[in-house]
């Protein structure tokens, strides 16, 4: 019979050694609560710092002059889907560390649900960026038939609908691939179809139109000089295409390696760690590429500034109301009211036909006149 030793051990004096593991043991407790404090605070900042990024991009669309074109709508759709990664995505993990359940694998799903349709409203979304930059390179005539209001607005719309039902049914029916569950079943023709026509081919028109952009933009150029009014013939701002074109490379370059690392898991085991980094480097992209339009377009860069300033100094900077004279009008003669900051509002000669009622008259007569 075994002897109880419980009684005599309550009683025993600590031995040097047990005295020592139970150090050992405080200090990884301590080390492990510096950990997860430094990694809050951590994933609080770039939360911060990407949902401002964000929030700055619609901003300055909404109140910049040469950036207020139907067009610059997709970059709105596009910066409501990087919104929802740094204030949903972030913020669950900082309720994981606080919680102390950093691998809950209810967390874990609602995170990739999230970071699935910003991929897929991300990818779909360039494509019509490309698009549209391409057409607006072309007549005013052209580019008011292909992308009206309307047709842009439903656009966005079948997107959003599109990756948030695809995602939400991955959900539901369990199918990969997943980086929170690699045992999740795929089924290879269906994977490939959809792999197919919602990732594959978007990247390839989307590279195609803007190749083709840059090689047109080129031509403009060389006949710019023999234009009277070369806004007449082109709308695409030549910055805000290049801004596109940088940021739709860096997005390649920060999801390519998680999409290859959720399909290569699915059917062999890849490490942890390489999971880990991958997923960073998505939520990466996710934080800078707004901060890449600022550092690329000076339209966005003095909104950034004069943002950033504003809500620093508050006290320093007045709102104002634009007056009656200097305010864009649309066609119905109702004026874009929202409210600025004074040396915010930057005036060029591009202007969206749509709204300049001198334009729109012209080009309906001469349509008229064909």
């Amino acid at each position: 019979m075994v002897p109880n030793l419980t009684a005599t051990n309550q009683w025993s004096i600590p031995t040097t050694s047990s005295l020592s593991f139970k150090e050992n043991n405080v200090d990884n407790e301590t080390m492990t609560s510096w950990n997860g404090v430094s990694r809050l605070i951590f994933l609080s900042g770039t939360a911060t710092v990407g949902t401002m990024g964000s929030i700055f991009t619609i901003t300055a669309i909404a109140v910049i002059d040469p950036l207020q074109v139907r067009g610059n709508i997709y970059i709105v759709s596009l910066a409501l889907a990087n919104l929802l990664v740094t204030s949903l995505v972030l913020p669950a993990s900082c309720i994981a560390i606080l919680a102390s359940i950093p691998n809950d694998q209810g967390i874990c799903s609602f995170q990739w649900l999230v970071m699935e349709i910003c991929f897929l409203v991300s990818v779909l979304t360039f494509m019509f960026i490309a698009m549209e930059n391409f057409v607006g390179l072309g007549s005013v005539i052209s580019y008011d038939f292909c992308c009206t209001r309307n047709r842009i607005v439903t656009t966005v719309s079948t997107i959003w609908s599109t990756a948030v039902a695809f995602a939400v049914g991955q959900q539901i029916t369990g199918f990969g691939p997943s980086l929170c569950d690699p045992s999740a079943p795929v089924w290879l023709p269906y994977h490939s179809v959809c792999g197919l026509l919602l990732v594959m081919m978007p990247i390839l028109i989307s590279s195609s139109y803007f190749v083709r952009a840059i090689f047109k933009l080129k031509a403009f150029k060389l006949q710019m000089e023999a234009l009277e009014d070369p806004t007449a013939y082109v709308l695409t701002d030549e910055a805000v295409l290049k801004s596109n074109i940088v940021v739709f490379i860096l997005m390649l370059m920060m999801w390519i390696p998680t999409v290859v690392v959720s399909v290569v898991g699915s059917i062999h085991p890849v490490s942890q760690k390489f999971i880990n980094v991958t997923w960073w480097i998505s939520l990466s992209n996710c934080c800078l590429y707004s901060y890449v339009y600022a550092a690329t377009n000076k339209d966005f860069r003095e909104a950034f500034n004069k943002l950033f300033y504003y809500f620093c100094c508050k006290s320093h900077v007045t709102f104002s109301r634009k007056s009656r004279d200097v305010r864009r009008c649309g066609a119905d003669g109702r004026g874009l009211r929202v409210h600025i900051i004074p040396g915010l509002n930057i005036y060029a000669q591009r202007k969206d036909p749509a709204r300049d009622p001198l334009r729109s008259f012209q080009l309906k007569k001469g349509s008229s006149e064909l």
